[in-house]
């Protein structure tokens, strides 16, 4: 009877591997031959589908002269800028977002409650409802085509403000009564206690903060108007011609556009799970 079960449990678990491979595969080949267009040449991108086959997803003479022309025109300039804004919006985003989410989990004062409910509610509201009136208000207020413009209102996120009070809300409170009989006053409190014990939070706060820009398309176009100032998703777009479009070079630019993102989540992924790791506090 056990080695039936073992049998049987065994087989389950090859039907659930082979399932989970089906699974990846179906999300992973969109991306391979995304990747496979980007190093054929323009004229063989659609053509290479006809009939569907393994040549589709690996191609038989790789080129890199996509990525050449791409990375040589308008969308350098918008890669760039992004790098830039998405640099800048993680670390300006970090210590707003943190500070608030410290101010809401571990300070007590009146109307904590009601701040932290508008808070949730400011990310249940659509960009789309709040992006057009506020860049009329950045456009009277001469920001239009800064860097400020394109940074600002990602800064103070309201998911990532929830993301982090929850987890300092987990911090035991006996750490913040101790260090203030040891003097502490909240600043000391919230860079030496908090901060350091929040590594694995904040590390998911910054690629949320990161991809919610990087992705960011609506704003920067209502923001921007200048083509040094457009940001990469913008330059992609304009790739697209009135009656020709190298569609080569456009594969190239989405394929740099989602191996970055890609590749930070992957940079981080075990600096994460050894943060989680090492970062457990009792009380």
């Amino acid at each position: 009877m056990r080695a039936e079960e073992t049998s049987s449990a065994g087989a389950e678990r090859i039907l659930k591997l082979l399932f989970g491979i089906a699974v990846a595969a179906g999300f992973l080949l969109p991306i391979v031959w995304l990747v496979a267009a980007s190093l054929r040449p323009g004229s063989e991108i659609f053509t290479s589908l006809d009939p569907l086959s393994i040549g589709s997803f690996i191609p038989p003479r790789p080129t890199l002269a996509n990525f050449g022309s791409a990375l040589g025109g308008a969308f350098r300039t918008g890669l760039i800028n992004s790098i830039v804004v998405a640099a800048c919006t993680v670390v300006v985003g970090l210590l707003v977002c943190a500070a608030a989410a410290f101010a809401l989990s571990a300070m007590q004062w009146r109307g904590r409650e009601v701040v932290f409910a508008i808070i949730v509610f400011s990310f249940l509201v659509p960009e789309e409802v709040v992006a057009v009136p506020l860049s009329a208000i950045f456009a009277r207020a001469g920001l239009q085509n800064t860097y400020i413009a394109l940074i600002m209102p990602f800064v103070g996120s309201g998911i990532v403000i929830f993301l982090l009070r929850q987890f300092f809300l987990a911090i035991p409170r006996s750490l913040i009564e101790a260090a203030q009989v040891d003097g502490a006053g909240w600043l000391r409190i919230f860079l030496e206690i908090f901060l350091p014990l929040s590594l694995p939070a904040l590390i998911a706060a910054g690629v949320i903060l990161f991809n919610g820009q990087w992705q960011a398309y609506l704003w920067p176009l209502l923001v921007t108007t200048r083509q040094d100032m457009f940001l990469a998703p913008i330059t992609l777009a304009l790739m697209v011609g009135e009656r020709t479009t190298d569609y080569g070079q456009i594969f190239a630019a989405s394929t740099i556009l989602s191996l970055i993102p890609a590749v930070i989540l992957l940079g981080f992924q075990r600096f994460f799970t050894d943060s989680v790791a090492m970062s457990s506090v009792k009380e």
